[in-house]
């Protein structure tokens, strides 16, 4: 089922994170299927199943590793900071940018094999990428786009995750950008979403 953002703004306030985590993060809800797709809720365990399943063949992970996140999964953002706190999903280009649809990849092994790449990869001309790389890696991810913008990643990856966005694209019908994170285990997925949703608690935004 779809929550309104009345109702996410109360259980922001009224659900400790971890609750407010589990109930809107990891439950089998999900916004950008129901609203954009037009599947029923009936459905939507099924093609969440289907979409998880070709994440997993192209990425080669464990199909239970595999979680849309952010205004894609319960349609407005929760990133914490003041210009995009609470932002609906946006499907239409005349009035902002057209929203990406953001997933999570919790996988160890992915993990460190790119951030092995990414240290191999340094180069100078690569600074403003990894001027923002420590900080993340710190906090258990790597964003994807470091891996597409540093040459000695790009083929790597793309050689998968562009097959994964294809086959998304033409078997499930998703037309909005997808962007990947892989994140190093649960738990550092966990903290990154429970900090996040704390922080919005206490007003640091």
């Amino acid at each position: 089922m779809s929550y309104t953002l009345d109702e996410i703004k109360l259980d922001i306030q009224s659900l400790p994170a971890k609750q407010f985590y589990l109930k809107h993060f990891l439950r089998s809800d999900n916004w950008y299927f129901e609203n954009i797709l037009g599947v029923a809720k009936s459905d939507i365990i099924c093609v969440l199943d289907d979409f998880k399943s070709i994440i997993s063949d192209q990425l080669k992970v464990n199909f239970n590793c595999i979680v849309m996140v952010g205004s894609g999964k319960i349609g407005y953002s929760l990133a914490p900071t003041r210009n995009k706190l609470y932002k609906q999903f946006n499907n239409d280009e005349s009035v902002r940018k057209i929203s990406d649809i953001d997933v999570a990849i919790v996988s160890d092994q992915l993990f460190n094999k790119y951030w092995e790449l990414l240290r191999t990869s340094y180069r100078y001309k690569y600074i403003a990428q990894y001027q923002h790389i420590p900080n993340e890696i710190y906090r258990g991810y790597i964003n994807e786009r470091h891996l597409v913008d540093i040459e000695g990643c790009r083929k790597e990856w793309n050689e998968h995750a562009l097959m994964s966005k294809k086959t998304l694209s033409t078997t499930l019908f998703i037309k909005n950008e997808i962007t990947y994170r892989l994140y190093r285990s649960w738990e550092d997925f966990e903290d990154y979403h429970v900090q996040s949703i704390n922080k919005i608690k206490r007003g640091e935004i």
